[in-house]
């Protein structure tokens, strides 16, 4: 089945917050926008609920002073939030917990080597950072053992990365400098960001079909085909590609674009709890990459007198390990057996779906227009130079969906003219 009518029209391949941003931002640009989604829309923002807790797929957090903060602003999208609760955390170093600035977890010397390292990161320029890894960057500076787990420690809980060798060390100083601002969790989870882009695109006129899976792009520029797994055809001037990770994406593309730039996937072990009680305090783990974040109260995610609390190892291993792992962490937080209400493993969770290769750093990742193929364009949090984690879907879905908008004002242009 063939549908000719619509050739005019911006297609976007999925609607997670990449492909709901570039629709939303391509609608309100004039253009004429279907979005086509194998699921439903949220992609990995969705939010789950569960015995009345609602889970998010992950510790989620929106950073204050970061892109994607930026697009939402612009889109109209402001959904409330709350700072984590920082009152009262602590740390876990050598099996004990501790207050974070204890002279027991730092110490005179190691404070003021961090302090001096900060001030370095705010006034050093990041011109050859991408060139080397965030381990090696962090060798650079000198710092005692202790002074050094503590800025490891800090890197990972802004970059959600447990990798320094992995990591371009632009990357980590980006997040560090922009983590400073703040970060804010989202009262009503993350499904608020999903419902507030869809809204915005659906208001400028966007059309949304779920349950709809691309299988692939043909045709020449101007004259794009996208094709469903079911075999219909739709005609599209442009198209935006918006289906997750890298590899999704190459393989619906006419030709392959021979991306480099790209590194590896980024994953978590997240144990999600609801507990029947609220004295749950953010815990971190300095020895280990270990995070516990309680999300409700502040959050509108748990029964009232209870509590949502997200439990993550930073680079997911083996499930059966990882699990016991955060169990024995919660307990050593305060969270007993009998304290849980009902609970979820995600035994490898995907937080992006590549890290930027050492090297090349963010600006090396793929462009959001394919050079190859003018009128198709990608989104993701691996795509274009800017942001991390949802701040880089937000913003190439953004990109994204300008481009695309313009791509498709010629064609419209020319239809009025010959009628």
């Amino acid at each position: 089945m063939t549908r000719e009518t619509n050739a005019d029209q911006v297609v976007i391949a999925g609607a997670g917050l990449a492909g709901l941003a570039a629709a939303a931002t391509a609608a309100r640009a004039g253009a004429r926008v279907l979005i086509l989604d194998e699921k439903s829309p949220g992609g990995r923002a969705r939010t789950d609920e569960m015995d009345g807790f609602r889970f998010n797929r992950g510790p989620h957090a929106v950073y204050v002073g970061g892109a994607g903060r930026r697009v939402l602003n612009r889109l109209g999208v402001r959904p409330a939030t709350h700072l984590p609760p920082l009152r009262g955390a602590r740390v876990l170093v050598g099996g004990g917990l501790y207050p974070p600035l204890s002279r027991r977890v730092l110490g005179a010397r190691a404070a003021a080597q961090l302090t001096a390292a900060f001030t370095r990161i705010s006034r050093t320029g990041r011109a050859d950072s991408p060139r080397i890894s965030t381990r090696g960057w962090l060798a650079s500076l000198d710092l005692t053992p202790r002074a050094a787990a503590m800025l490891e420690f800090i890197v990972r809980v802004t970059s959600y990365v447990a990798d320094m060798d992995a990591m371009p060390a632009d990357l980590a100083i980006g997040q560090l400098r922009m983590a400073w601002r703040g970060v804010g969790y989202l009262d009503q989870g993350w499904q608020a960001l999903v419902d507030g882009l869809q809204a915005r695109a659906t208001e400028a006129g966007a059309q949304l079909r779920a349950h709809t899976p691309v299988a692939g792009i043909s045709g020449e520029p101007g004259a794009w085909r996208v094709r469903t797994l079911a075999g219909e055809e739709i005609p599209a001037t442009a198209v935006v590609v918006a289906t997750g990770t890298p590899t999704g994406t190459r393989r619906l593309l006419p030709a392959d674009p021979g991306w480099d730039g790209l590194g590896p996937e980024v994953t978590a072990a997240c144990l999600d709890l609801g507990v029947r009680h609220i004295r749950t305090r953010l815990t971190f783990g300095i020895d280990e990459p270990l995070y516990l974040s309680p999300h409700a109260p502040g959050g509108k995610l748990a029964p009232a007198g209870m509590g949502m609390v997200h439990v993550m190892r930073y680079g997911a291993t083996s499930a059966g390990v990882d699990r016991a792992r955060l169990e024995t962490f919660a307990a050593a937080a305060g969270i007993a057996a009998g304290d849980v209400a009902t609970s979820r493993f995600l035994p490898k969770m995907t937080v992006a779906t590549a890290l930027p290769a050492v090297g090349m750093g963010l600006a090396g990742r793929p462009s959001v227009a394919v050079e190859e193929a003018p009128g198709l364009f990608v989104a993701g949090d691996w795509a274009g130079p800017t942001g991390w984690l949802s701040d880089a879907s937000l913003a190439s879905g953004e990109q994204a969906g300008l481009l695309a908008a313009r791509a498709v004002q010629p064609v419209v242009r020319a239809s009025l003219t010959a009628a």
